[in-house]
């Protein structure tokens, strides 16, 4: 990581590095997040490094799914997902923290690093610092190129891919937008499937999952009961999302197989049946704000 990356401002409060000094925040200022009652305020890695530390969580049943998680919790707390299948390894998602000891480690995996992706503009945060101290192309939706706050300072070495509908990172994963929060928000599919078995002399002491997994991030967002999903066009605002986008999202991942899903924070999961439980929260979503779909897949008012 370069001392000059390591320079630049970061809001504290949503965790987006920026080219340069500023005052505002576009990314804070957006009524889908909020300027603190304190006024806007900045950090930088350089000041993190001092009082911050990365944890890494593997998942209680597939520690090929790890959590990178910053302590302590720094802007809105964006904790990415290391996820490694047998042709690479990815992470999905970014926070504005990295350290020179998860560099190490991410530079080290036994399944190279092969992609950074994001799923929506909260979690651009330092992603591009990221991507050039790891030496792996940055993955973002065009749809939100517009929030990208560091556009103007990308050089000609930096590998920034931005891609539209659906792109896939690897073998057996890939990238879907379904809009929503945001045009470009994002989910990442992976088809656990296409995982070749282990060796039989080195068998795992417990079950592998190898059905397919959706990581939603704020998409789709993990209820925090564990048993349903919600949609919110605002989290910190809690203002829903409309029916007409709900619908949507529900249109792009109908074909898409998956068992378990999880949002982009620790006990945020669906561990199984996630697509019935999917079908399930939309109609109980949309219930919930007074329409229901009629026989011809129409948006009618409930009668109340």
């Amino acid at each position: 990581m370069s001392e000059e990356d390591a320079l630049l401002p970061i809001c504290k409060a949503c965790g987006t590095q920026y080219p340069s000094v500023r005052n505002n925040c576009p990314i804070c200022e957006d009524p889908r997040q909020f300027v603190p009652a304190s006024g806007q305020a900045w950090s930088s890695l350089a000041e993190l490094s001092s009082s911050s530390k990365h944890t890494l969580l593997p998942d209680s049943e597939d520690e090929r799914d790890c959590l990178i998680q910053t302590e302590p919790g720094f802007g809105i707390n964006q904790t990415p997902f290391l996820i490694q299948t047998h042709a690479g390894s990815y992470i999905w998602d970014c926070a504005a923290f990295l350290s020179l000891g998860l560099i190490g480690h991410l530079t080290t995996l036994k399944q190279p690093l092969r992609a950074i992706a994001i799923s929506h503009p909260h979690f651009f945060a330092a992603s591009l610092t990221w991507s050039r101290a790891l030496k792996v192309p940055l993955y973002i939706c065009e749809a939100d190129k517009e929030w990208f706050q560091r556009l103007d300072d990308v050089r000609d070495n930096d590998d920034i891919r931005f891609w539209s509908d659906e792109e896939e990172l690897g073998p057996g994963v890939k990238v879907i937008q379904c809009g929503g929060h945001f045009s470009g928000s994002s989910i990442l599919h992976w088809d656990r499937l296409q995982e070749p078995p282990p060796p039989a002399d080195d068998l795992p002491s417990r079950p592998t999952p190898v059905s397919g997994i959706i990581f939603t991030a704020d998409t789709i967002m993990v209820q925090p009961t564990q048993t349903m999903f919600t949609f919110l066009w605002s989290a910190p605002n809690m203002i829903p999302l409309r029916p007409k986008d709900v619908l949507a999202i529900q249109d792009r991942l109908k074909s898409l197989p998956y068992h378990q899903a999880t949002s982009s924070w620790p006990s945020r999961w669906i561990r199984s049946d996630a697509k019935q439980v999917f079908q399930e929260s939309v109609v109980a979503y949309l219930a919930a704000e007074g329409w229901r779909v009629d026989e011809q897949d129409k948006l009618v008012e409930l009668i109340t």
